[in-house]
């Protein structure tokens, strides 16, 4: 599962609402689509074990009185998603805007030999400096712009086996998992296993 892109995870979700007939409400105009977000994109070939994903119900179908799963059949949903995909809560909210993620926690399992004092020293440095700029892709074009990572970096720590960067979320954007990578001279094949996102924190949730 951790292939699929934004959109194609998208789909999955939209099949699966109507398959497990989910009355999910459309949007209007030329165009009429499912109103769902995903609201935190995920990085193809990341995994994530805290994913957030809010649907606008058809009208009548909940209301402030509802049980928590309300205008949605759980178990018709969970039998519809693919090995991979698991429901862990439903919740209903009178919220007119989705919460906003502020911070999340990624692991990095990397081989043993490359948890060493030239990666420690990297760490240092990095939360030492005020300001870390890297070259982001803006695009299919490849062209890049800098970005100041730094105030994205809230924690970094290597230990038995792998690395743990907690970074914050905000609107002026995030880090992306190929720039921490590149910060800390590692590469793809430095990884024992995917890349995985955990310890997503709310506002508004």
């Amino acid at each position: 599962m951790r292939f699929l892109s934004h959109a194609e995870t998208m789909r999955l979700f939209q099949r699966a609402c109507v398959r497990a007939g989910v009355k999910v409400a459309y949007s209007q105009g030329y165009n009429p689509h499912q109103r769902m977000s995903l609201v935190l994109p995920r990085s193809v070939g990341v995994e994530s074990d805290d994913e957030l994903l809010c649907l606008w119900l058809v009208e009548g179908q909940t209301d402030s009185t509802s049980s928590p799963q309300a205008g949605i059949d759980n178990e018709a949903l969970k039998g519809e998603l693919p090995d991979g995909i698991e429901i862990v809560s439903v919740e209903t909210s009178q919220a007119k805007n989705v919460p906003e993620p502020i911070s999340a926690r990624y692991i990095m399992k990397v081989q043993r030999q490359r948890i060493d004092d030239g990666i420690r020293q990297k760490i240092s440095e990095i939360l030492a400096s005020d300001k870390f700029v890297v070259n982001r892709r803006t695009g299919e074009d490849s062209g890049t712009r800098p970005v100041d990572v730094r105030p994205f970096l809230e924690a970094i720590k290597a230990e038995q086996g792998q690395v743990a960067v907690d970074c914050k979320i905000s609107q002026a954007g995030a880090i992306r998992v190929d720039e921490i990578l590149g910060l800390l001279h590692l590469k793809t094949t430095d990884l024992t296993g995917p890349v995985k996102r955990t310890g997503v924190q709310w506002k508004g949730l």
